[in-house]
């Protein structure tokens, strides 16, 4: 069997270690890294040349302090010698020069349990008096861990004990591989060649050499490449197919008026939407209504009696302070009767995509921050037909088989639409509502021409293409996850 440059380079270093050694003396043999070691002894022993011998083996490894300690010996043989060289006594305020502070203490207790020191209480001070001399076996265990020689036998397991106490010594577990030659394998020594060049070619040596062979039903390697968020494409995506259908696209601001995102969509100012669990008003801040007084006094006259509309109103008295009010914007039909306002000629094409906020009670299919698409067309003669048209249009072409339509009800839109697409496991889902903007709110805008709108809850649509059936993963930044989505 032929074998490539690295695995006869391998079977010759373990020839050489006497046929059996283990992952870190064939590294250092063969000059490689020990991770290097396993996945060409794996490939060795599936070709049936070596035998591999897994276990875990206890590693000792030396702290800061414990290195310090190998360095300089152990506070107990630097007292001793101290000792010695003073005559067999000392005062206990110069111990500071042969031991550090965190030391004195445990070299102290050391000496009394052993014997080998005493402590004398004179007029100028405590004085420590050399007793015995008391073999100190530590110091040779230290330099053996450094050197990475170690393997303690049963006499030195109380000392080692000591020493991790003490945390001059850390112990780690360490998975380590014998690699043993398997006897009576020929060891072939014709090397395996992965690439046939032109020299080979014209010199004639292809006829002598060994091409490797490649097994063509093998995966390759996965890529780990950076890629944009699955959800960010998807919208991405929405915004590309509306500019195809020659849409224009408008901002807006997420801080609004309830001027803006009610009272110009004829929502009453009594009407539960408004309240504090349909949206979230916002505390401490001054936001301009930013609108001409023509168009707040037809608001308000269409509020209270329809205006010049035909309409009869609400037969209410509008109030401007409820109007002033800020919010967050709970619908992105407030950039399309904001952008109306200021294009008052036909045809009208516009759309927005961004985040709106509304308080609802968090699960699978609803978020208290999500985003909607609001689109709206102007022109004379456009109808309810336009728009099931429209709406079919964009859904076939973001992939959606199925979407059916039923009557609905909107303050701002006579006829309504409530639509739904189907999700494989999930049902039909509804994910927008549509209509004809009513005269209360294109009458104040001095529009004269029928406009068409809808609203889209885009994360639903995004959970049916993405595969997923929990909104709360659109945001997910676990990577399993994202490098796992697929498109539907």
């Amino acid at each position: 069997m032929s074998l490539s440059q690295s695995e006869a380079e391998f079977l010759d270093a373990l020839i050489e270690l006497g046929g059996r050694a283990d992952s870190s003396a064939i590294a250092r043999k063969m000059g490689i890294p020990e991770s290097s070691v396993f996945p060409i002894s794996s490939l060795l022993a599936q070709k049936g040349y070596v035998k591999i011998t897994e276990f875990i083996q206890e590693k000792f490894f030396l702290t800061d302090e414990g290195k310090y300690c190998a360095s300089k010996g152990m506070p107990e043989t630097r007292l001793l010698a101290f000792l010695r060289e003073k005559g067999g006594s000392v005062p206990l305020k110069e111990l500071s020069k042969v031991l550090k502070q965190n030391e004195v203490s445990a070299v102290l207790g050391w000496g009394r349990r052993t014997g080998a020191l005493s402590i004398e209480k004179k007029p100028e001070g405590n004085v420590i008096i050399l007793m015995k001399d008391v073999p100190i076996y530590y110091d040779p265990i230290l330099i053996k861990i450094e050197n990475n020689s170690y393997s303690p036998d049963e006499q030195e397991k109380p000392l080692l004990r000591d020493l991790l106490l003490r945390g001059l010594v850390t112990k780690k577990d360490h998975k380590e591989i014998v690699i043993e030659l398997v006897p009576g394998t020929d060891h072939d020594r014709k090397v395996a060649v992965g690439i046939l060049t032109s020299e080979h070619i014209k010199s004639g040596k292809w006829r002598e050499i060994t091409l490797r062979p490649y097994d063509v039903s093998a995966s390759p390697p996965e890529l780990k490449i950076g890629k944009k968020h699955p959800y960010l494409e998807f919208l991405e995506e929405v915004k590309a197919i509306l500019f195809s259908m020659g849409f224009e696209e408008t901002e807006g601001q997420f801080v609004e008026t309830e001027f803006w995102n009610f009272d110009v969509l004829f929502q009453a100012q009594d009407h539960p939407a408004r309240a504090v669990h349909d949206s979230f008003q916002v505390k401490n801040v001054s936001v301009d209504i930013d609108a001409s007084p023509k168009l707040i006094e037809s608001v308000r006259s269409v509020h209270e009696s329809g205006g010049n509309t035909g309409s009869k109103g609400w037969n209410y008295k509008w109030d401007m302070e409820v109007a002033k009010r800020p919010l967050l914007r709970s619908q992105m039909t407030v950039n399309s009767v904001r952008y109306l306002d200021s294009h008052k000629d036909p045809p009208v094409k516009a759309f927005s995509l961004s985040k709106v906020f509304r308080p609802d009670v968090i699960d699978s299919r609803h978020m208290i921050e999500f985003c909607q698409l609001d689109g709206i067309i102007g022109d004379r003669g456009i109808n309810v037909r336009h728009l099931l048209g429209i709406l079919q249009e964009f859904s076939k072409q973001l992939g959606f088989k199925r979407i059916k339509f039923r009557a609905s009800y909107y303050p701002f839109t006579e006829p309504s639409i409530d639509a739904y697409v189907e999700h494989p496991k999930l049902g039909w889902i509804e994910c927008l509502g549509a209509g004809m903007f009513r005269p209360e709110v294109l009458g104040p805008l001095e529009i004269d021409f029928p406009v068409i709108a809808w609203g889209i809850g885009i994360d639903r649509l995004a959970m049916i293409r993405l595969g997923i059936n929990d909104i709360r993963d659109l945001h997910s930044n676990d990577l399993s996850k994202l490098r796992n989505w697929g498109w539907w």
